[in-house]
């Protein structure tokens, strides 16, 4: 089960929104993941002299950055707008509750 932070759009910081990214995106932190695989990969193969191995390591490493990269702008899009959804519903039913409780004191 996932769980729900508060924050707050108008005082984040950037760290925090990547921070918070992160804990909403399970995506990205799976690319940032084999990208630290294929690097450590790569560095094996400089070590070792297997030159093709390590190019294909190399090669790897930018394709799952490339990958994290899509994916982390692609889940801020989806989130954000989500986000706004709910803020939307949120000032709605603001607004009901308010209507209502001026009808309750005009009664």
């Amino acid at each position: 089960m996932a769980e729900e932070y508060y924050y707050d759009e108008d005082t984040e910081t950037a760290m925090e929104k990547v921070k918070r990214l992160f804990r909403e995106n399970k995506v990205v932190a799976a690319g940032v993941g084999l990208t630290i695989a294929a690097f450590v990969g790569a560095s094996y193969g400089v070590r070792t002299g297997r030159r093709e191995f390590a190019q294909h390591m190399f090669r790897a490493r930018v394709g799952f950055q490339f990958f994290t990269l899509a994916a982390l702008l692609g889940g801020g899009m989806f989130y954000d707008n989500k986000r706004k959804e709910e803020r939307l519903a949120i000032e709605q039913g603001r607004m009901v509750a308010l209507d209502q409780h001026q009808q309750e004191k005009n009664v």
